[in-house]
């Protein structure tokens, strides 16, 4: 026993032998969690980064806008804008079972894959079959084209909808753009916001497309340009089915 200079005892038991009561207890600081702010900044970024890759690709030439093109130049604005939303529905579809992480799962399931494949690939060469066609009844016929049929609004739907659910290539590239910038750690709520941006994107520029060859330039430049224009539409439709049916998962 050791006595201070006042002479009081002084206890020097080891700190884990006194009593809790005389323990001093450090807690450590709560680590700060992220405000909004924050968070913005943190993923800003990466979101524009995701918007910009859908976007461009959305505006690219593909089988998608070749279908809206041609629906809207011979069909009309509102069989066309119909269409797109389709297209865009399929594509969020593909884009929820890219986020939820369901994509590399199908990858590996040959089965599922070819049947995917087989089913886009021969939609496309039917599209293409479709577009010589007409190529050639526009040849046989020299009396303007019949006034568009009424629009059947779930019919429109259905096509813009299975284009996109039937391409093989469409939850491949959903999972290449979602993984852009976000490494391992996204959390749920950054991808459902980038999938709800991007529908939002690929509505505006669809239904622009649906728009921009629905206008009474774009139906006479059809009109006067039938023929070959539904060639070269038979020809890339043909193309597109061919590629999706010679392609490989990895």
């Amino acid at each position: 026993m050791i006595k201070a200079q006042n002479g009081a005892p002084v206890d020097l038991l080891p700190l884990d032998s006194r009593p809790s009561s005389d323990r001093l207890t450090v807690h450590a600081a709560p680590e700060k969690s992220l405000m909004p702010h924050d968070l913005i900044s943190l993923y800003l970024p990466n979101l524009l980064l995701i918007l910009t890759v859908f976007s461009v690709g959305v505006a690219s030439p593909g089988p998608a806008t070749l279908m809206i093109m041609n629906v809207a130049a011979r069909q009309g604005r509102a069989a066309a804008v119909i269409l797109s939303l389709g297209i865009v529905t399929g594509s969020m579809i593909w884009a929820t079972v890219a986020a939820l992480g369901f994509v590399a799962a199908l990858k590996t399931s040959v089965l599922f894959f070819t049947a995917l494949k087989t089913a886009g690939g021969l939609y496309l060469l039917f599209l293409s079959g479709k577009a010589f066609l007409s190529a050639r009844r526009a040849s046989e016929t020299d009396t303007a084209p019949a006034a568009p049929a009424p629009v059947s609004v779930p019919k429109q739907y259905l096509r813009g909808l299975l284009l996109h659910l039937t391409n093989p290539k469409a939850p491949l590239v959903w999972m290449a753009t979602l993984s852009v910038g976000t490494g391992q750690a996204a959390p749920p709520t950054f991808l459902f916001t980038a999938i709800a941006l991007c529908a939002l994107a690929g509505m505006l520029i669809f239904i622009g497309y649906a728009v921009l060859f629905s206008t009474r330039t774009a139906i006479n430049a059809y009109q006067a340009l039938r023929r070959p224009v539904d060639l070269v539409m038979g020809l890339l439709f043909g193309a597109a089915g061919l590629k999706i049916l010679t392609l490989r998962a990895n």
